[in-house]
């Protein structure tokens, strides 16, 4: 699953914890989504964004600082008319792609040519089984189908014995009760699971990526609830289900939503930017999604890397970082975790081998449909005709 490159940057990270072996690349701040649980977009709104020759640049700037992995996110980074040119850049310099989609029914030809330039890793947004919730929650009619379509024409795209295809989904008080559904149709199609609990915060404390709809937040009557998801969730993991998460990052997931604050952070604190950092849609660097530099640093400028291996660089970065309260977004507490817990390192280790399973064969758009069908008709408490979902300004009512 990864090249000889990001191996030798993970052992680093594992021994030093300073080696920065996994970057978020914000390559888009547009999306033709208007989720109600994101404010990413809103906050990169006033970004300008790079052009295809800073790529260049930035690719050879990260090898100098020894990176590994690079995923390409937004915004929706396929509504870049170059990100297949981009992926090429990432991996003639020998760094690991890996790609995030709410999957666009019109991007599929960038898709294809992402795939035909070395892409191998992909990531599709999915939150649900229920149709008319995922369209509200991602503010666009349509936008279930186009994904879980995305999702057949990925599974007959990407190299069946040689990628890693993954759901991503973000757990809230309206998918709690899905999210077992959601993991039976990720392996029952030979895809993985990746959990991201909901953040969400208020207009006079914002954060980057943060939206503000607290409907979205998991209430205290659900705690107990939660409690016992995550505990059928790792029974379920072991027993060859595909959930992409440790158990330490599971546990944090609780203890993040129950407190407000995670569990996987060393000592409070997160490893940015000596295990991982962002990069913004304007080629700058960010400790995170979250969070800023009070001064702007671009990636591609000659210096950064010399910048980025100061005392002086490190030291703004952890003061910004030992402010926050803490996430718990899936890519950097795994990255934390696979450098410093034993459990989550061989978690990963047998991950490793999992990944190259050859998937099943690619399945069409009506087998899909057919498959969500049969998995909902074994969960009849939840999609039920007596579930009514109480959103902010309108009732949803699940298909049965």
């Amino acid at each position: 699953m990864f090249s000889f490159n990001t191996k030798l940057a993970m052992a680093k990270a594992v021994f030093t914890k300073k080696s920065p072996f996994y970057i978020q690349f914000y390559v888009s701040k547009h999306c033709h989504l208007e989720c109600k649980m994101c404010n990413i977009v809103e906050a990169n709104s006033n970004l300008e964004s790079f052009d295809t020759v800073k790529i260049e640049k930035i690719a050879e700037n990260l090898v100098k600082i020894k990176a590994g992995v690079v995923l390409l996110t937004g915004g929706e980074p396929f509504l870049r008319q170059d990100i297949d040119k981009i992926v090429t850049i990432f991996k003639s310099k020998k760094l690991d792609v890996r790609m995030q989609t709410a999957g666009l029914v019109s991007k599929w030809n960038m898709i294809k040519n992402c795939a035909a330039c070395g892409a191998r890793d992909i990531n599709v947004s999915l939150d649900t089984l229920n149709e008319e919730l995922q369209d509200y929650i991602n503010g666009v009619n349509g936008s279930w189908k186009n994904a879980i379509k995305t999702i057949s024409f990925i599974s007959k795209t990407f190299p069946p014995g040689d990628s890693v295809c993954a759901l991503g989904c973000v757990l809230s008080q309206y998918n709690i009760d899905e999210i077992e559904a959601v993991l039976d149709f990720a392996t029952r199609i030979g895809w993985w699971l990746s959990l991201v609990p909901v953040h969400i915060t208020t207009k006079d404390k914002p954060l980057n990526f943060r939206g503000y709809d607290e409907y979205f937040s998991i209430q205290k009557e659900n705690f107990q609830k939660l409690e016992s998801l995550i505990k059928r969730l790792k029974k379920k993991k072991r027993a060859g289900y595909n959930l992409f998460d440790s158990d330490d990052y599971l546990d944090s997931i609780y203890h993040f939503v129950t407190t407000g604050s995670p569990s996987w952070r060393h000592n409070g604190v997160c490893d940015s930017p000596n295990l991982y950092f962002a990069i913004l849609p304007d080629g700058s660097f960010a400790p995170c999604c979250d969070h800023r530099l009070k001064e702007k640093l671009y990636v591609y400028d000659d210096a950064f890397p010399e910048i980025y291996k100061s005392q002086e660089f490190t030291n703004s970065v952890k003061a910004i970082v030992k402010n926050c309260s803490g996430c718990n977004f899936g890519s950097f507490p795994e990255m934390s975790l696979s450098a410093r817990s034993c459990s989550t390192i061989t978690e990963r280790l047998i991950l490793q081998f999992k990944s190259k399973r050859k998937r099943p064969p690619a399945p069409e758009e009506c087998e899909l449909f057919n498959i969500i069908s049969d998995i909902k008709a074994g969960y009849p408490g939840v999609y039920s005709a007596e579930r009514v979902f109480n959103c902010r300004d309108k009732k949803i009512m699940p298909e049965t």
